[in-house]
Formats: structure tokens, sequence, C-alpha cells
């Protein structure tokens, strides 16, 4: 991921160079040094040199140490997802950033996704009516990478490594859950998680149920919406597929219809006559938000121009969504939010 920070801020984003490249491993920096990026020796290099801002994109664990070191440094720092391990390694991030009174953020890319966007737009323009159950899933049948992030005290698995986005995706369209339940499967990885669900509870009818699972063959719907005026789909992250249907008349006449089985009938199950409902596309916009509206923001921010767009508020919320779903996994119980924010 730091390749790719490095190729895609030098090759997209104007006003912003790629200074220096540091990993710990000697083989990478002579890759980047083959791609045309100045390389240091040591961390400690390039937190002495004059660079504004510093991109941090190691297995997680190593986060908060790299986080602290750079704004104690006077550096201002994005930070690769999830931010750190736990609450307690953030609030020393967040100490150090109060102290230096530099930028800090998490880069969540996955903001800018089309299918988000264009859930973000149905709910925008009301078009299925109020939500009461919302599905955001995604599916693989490659498992987990088989490098640190299959190790448990690297801060590998699913939910840290997937899962925290769709966590940030669900919290800017709702807002903060009340609780959280949560199934973290190990299907091939006996230390970390590679399969997972979470049932966030808000406020009245509205359950949101994310669904993350690294070895399925057949996948379902990347977003589904049921909402009192209808039904949203969005079928892949692309965009590329969905649709809206809904109802004309909300009430129902009884004595139209049954479904007949071999062992019955159902009025229930009896589908909706054409007239009563209406279908049509998702919403897709042609000036839909692009990725690099994340380093302007960042650039604008630092130069006081802008409000950070992903906040240290947000960035607390998402962690304590994903510490509560991990407390909710190894208790098997329902946990407040309340008592991770």
């Amino acid at each position: 991921m730091g390749s790719w920070h490095a190729a895609n801020v030098r090759d997209r984003i104007r006003d912003l160079d790629v200074a220096l490249v540091y990993d710990i491993n000697p083989e990478k920096r002579e890759k980047a040094r083959v791609e045309g990026f100045a390389t240091c020796e040591t961390a400690e290099e390039l937190l002495q040199s004059d660079v504004d801002l510093v991109v941090i994109a190691t297995p997680n664990n190593f986060h908060k140490d790299y986080c602290v070191r750079a704004l104690d440094s006077g550096k201002n720092v994005v930070c690769e997802k999830p931010v750190c391990m736990n609450m307690e390694e953030l609030d020393e991030i967040y100490a150090a950033q109060a102290r230096s009174g530099k930028l800090f953020t998490v880069h969540f890319n996955r903001r800018w996704d089309v299918d988000y966007n264009i859930i973000k737009d149905v709910l925008a323009q009301n078009l299925v009516g109020k939500p009461h159950q919302v599905y955001s899933r995604l599916f693989s049948n490659r498992n987990i990478p088989g490098d640190w992030r299959t190790v448990k005290k690297s801060g590998g698995g699913f939910l840290y490594d997937w899962g925290v986005h769709m966590i940030d995706q669900v919290l800017q369209l709702f807002g903060n859950p009340i609780s959280v339940y949560a199934d973290l499967k190990h299907i091939y990885q006996p230390e970390v998680d590679d399969a997972i669900r979470l049932d966030l509870k808000y406020p009245g009818n509205l359950s949101v149920h994310i669904v993350a699972d690294s070895w399925t063959f057949i996948n379902e719907a990347r977003w589904h919406i049921s909402g009192d005026d209808g039904t949203a789909t969005v079928y892949d992250w692309f965009g590329r597929t969905g649709k809206i249907v809904r109802a004309n008349v909300k009430s129902v006449d009884w004595a139209q219809g049954c479904v007949y089985t071999e062992n019955g009938l159902s009025r229930s199950m009896w589908p909706r006559p054409q007239s009563e409902v209406t279908e049509m596309d998702v919403p897709v916009r042609k000036d839909l938000p692009w990725w690099e509206q994340f380093y302007e923001n960042v650039m604008d921010s630092i130069e006081g121009k802008a409000t950070q767009f992903i906040t240290l508020e947000q960035i607390r919320a998402s962690l304590a969504v994903v510490m509560a779903s991990f407390e909710s996994a190894e208790k098997q119980c329902v946990v407040e939010l309340k008592k991770y924010l």
C-alpha cells in the first residue's frame, strides 16, 4: 500500500511531491529507487528531514509508534487504516497530535468508491423512504493474503482489513450505532478472522448488517437497503448493476393471489403486481467524487484553507466499533458502543 500511495501521489496529485521513501526491507528500498524515488536508510533519517507530510503504510501493530514519532517530529501524518490496534494506542496518537498541533488523519479511501456514493445518493434523495434494514456485503474466494495479515499480533484479519472500511462507510451514512453484535469466524486462518458479520443497532427500527467473507464462491448484492417506500440494491462495488423498486401503493389486497407449493400456500409471499410497483435504475452521477480529493483536502487542511475531511472524531468512532466487535465476538453478547467512545 505504501508503493500505491507513492505512485499515485506522483502521478495524480498536483502540488505534492514524494520526497523520500523508507522501508525496513532493503529490497523494497531498492525497488523504490528503481521506480525513481529517493530513499533513506532509517526512519529517523526521514523524520529529521524537512518533509511536510508522512504517510504510514506498515503492518497495523507499528502504526501507533510511527504516528507518535512522526507527530512529535513536527510532521503532518496520514496513516493507513485501521488507525491502530486499540483505543489506548489511539489516545497516545491523539495526545501527540495535540502536542504538535499538526494534522493527523486516516486514509479511508473507500469513501470514494462508486457503490458507496450511489447508496449515499439513494439515501439523500429519499428514493426508498426511511430505511429499516441495510446490508453492506463483500465476498471473496481467495481468503486472506498469506503475509502479516494472517498474524494476530500484527493486526491481521478481515475485521481490521476490510471491516473497518465498511464500518466507516456505514457510520458516514447513518451515524454511530447504539450497539454491536459480532460473529468473527476462522475458516482457514487459525489466528485471525477471515469471515465476519456485524449487526449494528440504531435508534428506532434501523438495523445495519456488515458481512465480509473471504471464502465464498457465490456473491450477494454489495448493498441492499429496505425502506418503507421501497428497496435499493447495488450488486458490485463498481456500481455497474443495481436497481430500485418502489411501491406505488402501500395497502395490500389480500384477496389477490397466492403462491402455491407442494406443501401449502402463502398469501404473504405472493409478489406485488407490476402495476403496484415502479422499477428504476440507481442514480449514478457523472461527477462522482474522485480519490484525488483525499490528498487535496489534506493539503488544504494543512494550509488552513479547508476543514479536515476525515476527522479525529470519525476515526475514533470507527475504531470503537471495531473494538466493540472484538469484545462482542469473544463474549458472544451485545456490546454498547458508548463503552468505547
